[in-house]
């Protein structure tokens, strides 16, 4: 990334911090207020030489000589200064700590909300522990380049102003000899800068991965323990934290090296300067003790403030895939239109699709399926059917042809309503780690909840009797990806979920597959009755759940070979008998 580009993201981080201007004028004030605090306290070594040779310093001239006299002006001068110097200390800090904090709220806040915008292919290139790795560490990394490095410029450089001024004007000719370093500096950071940028990027890479290892092992727990697999996964981890370490130390090393190489650099000038003051200086002992003084301490702040260029190297690393996100767009809704009424008359006219990286998924499929019907698309995996789910739900827009709920192109309705009227029970079966109540009226506010549609969805799905049976009923939560149910209490939850959204399109992918007999057969019979009015599609592999449906369509390498119900399709003795011998039973 060019140098022009890497101003603008550190300009674009800036923004995020601007919102604060306030916070960010009361901390400038404050490491005001420290900086010039410190050069006067240096500057009070020389009135107290000054002092002790009765002598009036030639800075303290403008003030009467009954106060130049008094000896008790040096340790309240200190005093006062030292007063003020904490109180700038403590405002700066502070406020530029809140700045930090507020821009990690609105960041987070801001990436997320993106985040879950974002269309479904974004999400099937890019692992979760990258996105969690984003979300955590790298605001972590972009807020340190925004505050802590302000922090540092503002305290550090504001100190490194008041002392330049107070040498310039003691001597302004030995101190532009200090100023011959700087273009061995310059050199120092430039060449670290672009050292730390290239390894931040793969040190942002790395924790991703260890992220990503880390969240899919403690998921898949039970795998891992069942598999004997612990050795494995420690080995995998192991493997990317070390990875992670190698890059880190390598950043570590330049970092801790440049930090005493421009102090060397720094020391030599100063050691001309002392040489010089010996040889040539014209002023006063105490003005020359003062002057070496703060010649000394500017060794500090330019130390600090070199260290600075690290951590923007690292928060310019972390905005790269941070502003990388931001600046994706959101999954397309140009739709305008909303149903009324919704029939549930869905028309699949010669729908193509693939995927991005160009597999394609379906082929020319013509599907009608009538308002109130029960359609089945049944095939050996792979073959496209839940890729139809998808295309209906719109996570995919098609790749050619279209499809139609009630004449409507699907593209030309809303993505917020298309959403509402379909209600899907996913193969994967999400829960998440809250109540019972929340999880089966899912997007739905607290207080917004229907009480007596909740028992109905509840019941309905069989769902009811197992709640009941929690001390907490509906309040119990359900662990994170409900590790406090069952596989057939989860997907009971999930179908409830549907049930309770009461919309007029359903989608049941392999609705049934978690269930044991029993529970299956009881939610076959509330499937029965939720269906009655509904368009439902409905995805199984276990053949003998849809032989009740409508119209069953069976689909083999993305293509539509058969279509009817399940007796003529028996009957043909083609495809779909193939199947039902081998998956129905």
């Amino acid at each position: 990334m060019s140098k022009d580009s890497n101003f603008k993201l550190y300009l674009r981080l800036l923004g995020y911090a601007y919102q604060y201007k306030a916070y960010l004028l009361l901390s400038v004030l404050g490491f005001i207020m420290f900086g010039s605090m410190e050069a006067l306290l240096v500057k009070t070594i020389e009135f107290f030489i000054d002092a002790l040779n009765h002598e009036t310093s030639s800075a303290l001239k403008f003030l009467p000589q009954e106060i130049t006299d008094n000896r008790l002006l040096v340790p309240f001068t200190i005093i006062i200064a030292c007063i003020i110097r904490g109180i700038g200390a403590y405002v700066g800090v502070f406020f530029m700590s809140r700045v930090g904090l507020g821009v990690v709220n609105t960041l987070r806040k801001n990436v997320f909300s993106h985040l879950v915008h974002l269309p479904q292919s974004y999400f099937d290139k890019t692992n979760s522990g990258e996105l969690v790795s984003l979300i955590i560490y790298n605001i972590e990394q972009v807020t340190g380049a925004v505050t802590r490095a302000c922090k540092i410029l503002f305290r550090e450089g504001f100190t490194l102003l008041a002392l330049l001024f107070m040498l310039l004007t003691q001597n302004w000719k030995l101190t532009l000899i200090l100023f011959i370093t700087t273009p061995v500096l310059a050199a120092v950071i430039h060449f670290a800068s672009r050292y730390f940028l290239r390894v931040s990027r793969k040190i942002q890479h790395t924790i991703g991965q260890v992220t990503h290892i880390a969240t899919e092992s403690i998921q898949g727990i039970r795998l891992v323990k069942s598999s004997c697999a612990e050795k494995h996964e420690s080995q995998r981890f192991h493997a990317a934290v070390d990875e992670n370490l190698k890059f880190s130390i390598k950043y570590e090393r330049v970092s801790a090296l440049q930090t005493p190489t421009v102090h060397f650099v720094t020391s030599c000038a100063l050691a001309v300067i002392f040489g010089l003051i010996l040889l040539f200086w014209e002023g006063t002992p105490a003005a020359a003790v003062a002057y070496v003084t703060a010649a000394g301490l500017i060794a500090r702040p330019i130390r600090s403030l070199s260290e600075i260029n690290s951590i923007i190297q690292k928060g310019i690393a972390a905005s790269e895939t941070i502003f990388a996100m931001l600046d994706l767009a959101k999954e397309p809704d140009t739709g305008q239109q909303q149903l009324e009424n919704v029939r549930g008359d869905i028309v699949f006219n010669q729908v193509g699709f693939h995927y991005s990286n160009g597999k394609q998924a379906l082929d020319n499929i013509n599907l009608t399926i009538k308002s109130g019907e029960t359609v089945a698309l049944v095939g050996q995996s792979g073959s496209g059917k839940t890729t139809m789910a998808n295309l209906l739900m719109r996570f995919y827009d098609v790749t050619s042809g279209s499809i139609t709920i009630d004449g409507v192109a699907i593209d030309k309705l809303k993505l917020q309503h298309l959403r509402t009227i379909v209600g899907l029970v996913n193969q994967q079966t999400v829960i998440f780690n809250d109540s019972l109540k929340a999880n089966i009226a899912y997007g739905i506010d607290h207080d917004d909840i229907d009480q007596g549609k909740l028992q109905g969805a509840a019941i309905n799905a069989h769902a009811q009797e197992f709640i009941q049976q929690l001390e907490a009923g509906f309040d119990s939560i359900a662990g994170e990806s409900g590790t406090n149910l069952s596989g057939g209490q989860r997907q009971r939850i999930a179908i409830a979920r549907a049930i309770y959204k009461d919309a007029p399109i359903l989608i049941l992918d392999e609705a049934t597959s978690a269930l044991d007999n029993t529970s299956e057969k009881h939610v076959q019979q509330a499937l029965d009755k939720l269906k009655q009015g509904r368009t439902t599609v409905v995805i199984a592999h276990r053949l003998s759940t849809i032989e009740n449906a409508d119209k069953i369509v069976v689909m083999d390498k993305g293509k539509i070979v058969e279509v009817g119900d399940h007796q003529s399709l028996i009957s043909k003795n083609g495809y779909y008998a193939e199947l039902y011998q081998t998956l129905g039973r």
